[in-house]
């Protein structure tokens, strides 16, 4: 069961969340109004949310048109913007991450769901730590 169901606007791709400067790297201005942006979605659909424990976040992304993309250059833009809402103490805290493509939306969409984190997967080969597991 979600802790929390976010809807987000369509977020910059991380070539574009950054610009790069000779003085250094800094939020582009596109990273700063989609920041701006979910912390406006954030304290309107989870006001009195803050996590600081580990997560389980599942990512539908619904591109606003049919170009090709990888999912994974969203992500960067969207954890950071979550952390600097308030949402969540750091995106460290997200163990388990699931991106999934949806189907194209006029303008983009994300939907976010945040549940609480099973357990940490265990090495191939090792032994599961079955003490972490509840029920174990």
């Amino acid at each position: 069961m979600p802790i929390l169901t976010l809807f987000l606007d369509w977020p910059p791709t991380v070539n574009n969340y950054y610009a790069h400067t000779k003085r250094g790297v800094y939020l582009s201005a596109k990273g700063r109004k989609y920041s701006h942006s979910v912390e406006l979605d954030v304290q309107e659909q989870a006001p009195d949310i803050y996590i600081t424990e580990t997560v389980l976040m599942e990512v539908h992304l619904f591109p606003p048109d049919r170009r090709r993309r990888d999912l994974d250059n969203y992500m960067k833009a969207l954890q950071d913007s979550l952390v600097k809402a308030g949402l969540i103490e750091d995106d460290s805290l997200i163990d388990q991450l699931f991106i999934y493509r949806g189907e194209v939306v006029k303008g983009g969409l994300v939907l976010v769901e945040i549940t609480d984190s099973g357990p940490i997967s265990p090495l191939p080969g090792s032994k599961p730590d079955l003490n972490r597991i509840e029920g174990g």
